[in-house]
C-alpha cells in the first residue's frame, strides 16, 4: 500500500513538472533571452477592454464623415489636446483622434504621452507611468523605453503597471492611440489628485527637456460631475476658458476631474508655442443619449497647436 501511495506521489510531480515546462514554454515563446544567462525574460503584455467598442465607434464615425473629422494640413502643427475617458463619450473621443491625427502628420508622431488622473487612488507616488507594452487588434503598442526609465528615476515617479489594467482613463485611448499613430510608441501615466506645485514642475521640466517635435501629449480628462445640464453648462463655461486661454493657475477650483494634471498640460502646451486651445466638441449626458438626465457629466475634446 505504502509504495502505491509512493508511486502515485511520484506520477502526480512528473504530470506536475510537465505541465509547468510546458506552460513555460508557452509563455517564454518570442520572448527575448538574456545573452549572458541564456534565460529567457518575459515581457508582460497589458490588455485593453474597450477594443472592440473602439473599433465599432471608429467604423461609425468614418461612416459619417462629420465635419469633426476634417483638420486642416498634417503638418504637423498639433502638438496635443484634452479628450474624455467615459464610455458613453466613445463616439467624441474617435472623432477627437480623428482630427488630431489628421492635423499631425499621424505617421511621423513617435511617442504618444497619455495622461490621467489616478481613479482609484492606487498611485503610491506623485506620478506613476506604465513600463509595458499593449497588445491591440492592430499592433502591439509598445512603452517608450526612455521616457519609462527618465520618470521613474525621478523621486516624485514611479514604474508601476499594475494599477492600469483597471484604469479606464488610459485604458479607452490605447487602442485608439495604437491605431490612428502606426509609429508611435505610448507613455501612460497617472498623477495624483494631491501633487504638489514642486513635484509637478519637476515633471513639467523633465518633460520639457524631453519633448520633440514628433511627440504628442494627450489628457484624458472629464468635466462637470453630478450635475444638472444647466448646472453643468454654467460650471463649464468658466472651466473651458480657462483651458482654452492656457491659464494653469486657476485649475485649482474647476469641476474637472484631473486638476493637477491640467496644470501640467497647460503649462507644457504654453511653453512648447501655443497661444490657445481650439473646442472642438462640447456635451453632455444628456446631449449624447439624447435625453434628459438629472445628475450627469459634462466632456469636451479641445486641440492645442505650435504657432
Amino acid at each position: 500500500m505504502i509504495n502505491k501511495i509512493r508511486a502515485l506521489i511520484v506520477f502526480a510531480n512528473a504530470l506536475l513538472f510537465f505541465a509547468l515546462l510546458t506552460g513555460a514554454s508557452a509563455e517564454t515563446a518570442g520572448a527575448k533571452t538574456d545573452a549572458p544567462t541564456g534565460v529567457p525574460v518575459i515581457k508582460k503584455i497589458m490588455t485593453s477592454p474597450f477594443e472592440g467598442d473602439v473599433i465599432r465607434a471608429v467604423e461609425q464615425i468614418r461612416a459619417e464623415k462629420n465635419a469633426y473629422t476634417e483638420a486642416g494640413g498634417g503638418e504637423n502643427k498639433i502638438i496635443g489636446g484634452i479628450t474624455p475617458h467615459h464610455g458613453l463619450a466613445l463616439s467624441m473621443i474617435a472623432r477627437f483622434y480623428e482630427h488630431i491625427s489628421a492635423g499631425s502628420d499621424a505617421e511621423k508622431i513617435l511617442r504618444v504621452w497619455l495622461l490621467s488622473p489616478d481613479h482609484f487612488k492606487r498611485a503610491r507616488n506623485y506620478a506613476v507611468v506604465c513600463g509595458e507594452d499593449w497588445q491591440t487588434a492592430g499592433r502591439i503598442l509598445e512603452a517608450d523605453a526612455e521616457a519609462k526609465s527618465g520618470l521613474s528615476g525621478m523621486s516624485v515617479a514611479d514604474a508601476d503597471s499594475r494599477l492600469f489594467a483597471e484604469e479606464h482613463g488610459i485604458t479607452i485611448h490605447i487602442p485608439l492611440i495604437a491605431r490612428y499613430f502606426p509609429n508611435a510608441a505610448v507613455v501612460p501615466m497617472v498623477l495624483r489628485s494631491d501633487i504638489p506645485d514642486v513635484p509637478l514642475l519637476m515633471l513639467k521640466n523633465y518633460m520639457l527637456g524631453e519633448l520633440k517635435e514628433t511627440d504628442l501629449i494627450i489628457l484624458s480628462m472629464d468635466l462637470s460631475h453630478y450635475k444638472t445640464p444647466e448646472g453643468m453648462a454654467a460650471e463649464d463655461e468658466r472651466t473651458l476658458e480657462v483651458l482654452a486661454n492656457l491659464e494653469p493657475m486657476k485649475t485649482a477650483h474647476l469641476d474637472i476631474d484631473a486638476r493637477r494634471a491640467a496644470s501640467l498640460v497647460l503649462r507644457l502646451f504654453s511653453e512648447m508655442g501655443a497661444e490657445r486651445g481650439v473646442i472642438i466638441e462640447h456635451m453632455d449626458t444628456s446631449d449624447i443619449l439624447g435625453h434628459r438626465v438629472e445628475s450627469g457629466t459634462s466632456y469636451a475634446t479641445i486641440v492645442y497647436e505650435r504657432q
